[in-house]
C-alpha cells in the first residue's frame, strides 16, 4: 500500500508539473527574442518544443510550391479571408510557411531558393473538419491536414514569415504573431487530468488496504469468538 500511493503521489506530481511547465512557456512572448536557426529549436522529427511557441527562427530551402495552401476563416483588420502557405524543403523535412493573408485563395506560387525569417507556431487542433480534402483549402493550420498535399515529411511545426529572401509576397497582407489563433485553455489539459486520476489510483490503493484490514480483523475476531464457545462446550 505504501509504494502504491508513493508511486502514486510521485506520478501525480509529475504530471501536474508538466501541465504547469506547458502553460507556463505558451503564456511567455518570444516574438521579440533573438532569431534562431531553426536546427537549434528542433528538428524534422522532434516534437514541437513547447518553450519556444512563438520564437523568432530562421531557415534556408526551396520553395515546394506545389504544396501551397489556403487556410480559410483567417481575420485582419476586421476582414475574413485566408492564410497563404506554402512548405520550404529545409534539408530533408519540409517546413510549412504562412507567407501572407490574402483575401480570396489566390496568390503568385514561389520557387527556387528562399531564406525565411518568422515566428515559430505549434499546430492547430480544434478538430474543424474539411469539406473537401482534394482542393487546396484546408480549414486550420493543422499539420496532419498539410501532410495530404505534401511530398515530403513535415516539421511538426509551422512558422509565420516575418520576411523572405528573395520576397515574392508583396501583394499579400503581412501576418504577425498577434494574428495566430490564441492557445486552447485546454491546452496541457491532459497532463493535469492524468495528475488527478494517479492521485486516485493512490486513495483507491488506501480503501483497498484499509478494507482488507478490516476483513482480516473481523475475520480474526470471528474465529476466536468460535474457539471459545467450541471450548466451553467441552
Amino acid at each position: 500500500m505504501v509504494l502504491a500511493v508513493a508511486a502514486s503521489v510521485a506520478l501525480g506530481l509529475w504530471q501536474y508539473d508538466a501541465w504547469g511547465t506547458g502553460r507556463a512557456a505558451e503564456a511567455r512572448d518570444l516574438s521579440s527574442a533573438t532569431p534562431r536557426p531553426i536546427g537549434q529549436v528542433m528538428g524534422g522529427d522532434d516534437p514541437f518544443p513547447g518553450q519556444d511557441l512563438g520564437r523568432p527562427v530562421s531557415l534556408q530551402g526551396e520553395w515546394l510550391g506545389a504544396g501551397t495552401l489556403y487556410v480559410a476563416d483567417r481575420q485582419l483588420d476586421g476582414k475574413r479571408g485566408y492564410w497563404v502557405v506554402t512548405p520550404v524543403l529545409v534539408g530533408e523535412s519540409a517546413m510549412p510557411v504562412v507567407r501572407g493573408w490574402s483575401a480570396k485563395p489566390k496568390a503568385p506560387v514561389p520557387s527556387g531558393e528562399v531564406e525565411v525569417a518568422g515566428w515559430l507556431q505549434a499546430s492547430e487542433g480544434s478538430g474543424a473538419s474539411d469539406d473537401d480534402p482534394q482542393d487546396d483549402v484546408i480549414p486550420e493550420m493543422r499539420i496532419a491536414s498539410i501532410v495530404e498535399h505534401v511530398d515530403a515529411d513535415l516539421y511538426g511545426a509551422y512558422v509565420v514569415a516575418k520576411s523572405s529572401t528573395p520576397s515574392v509576397d508583396q501583394d499579400l497582407s503581412p501576418v504577425t504573431p498577434g494574428s495566430v489563433p490564441e492557445v486552447s485553455t485546454s491546452t496541457h489539459l491532459r497532463n493535469l487530468l492524468y495528475a488527478f486520476q494517479w492521485w486516485i489510483f493512490g486513495g483507491f490503493a488506501i480503501y483497498i488496504w484499509v478494507r482488507w484490514c478490516r476483513d482480516t480483523i473481523a475475520e480474526s475476531r470471528t474465529g476466536t469468538v468460535e474457539e471459545e464457545q467450541v471450548a466451553s462446550s467441552l
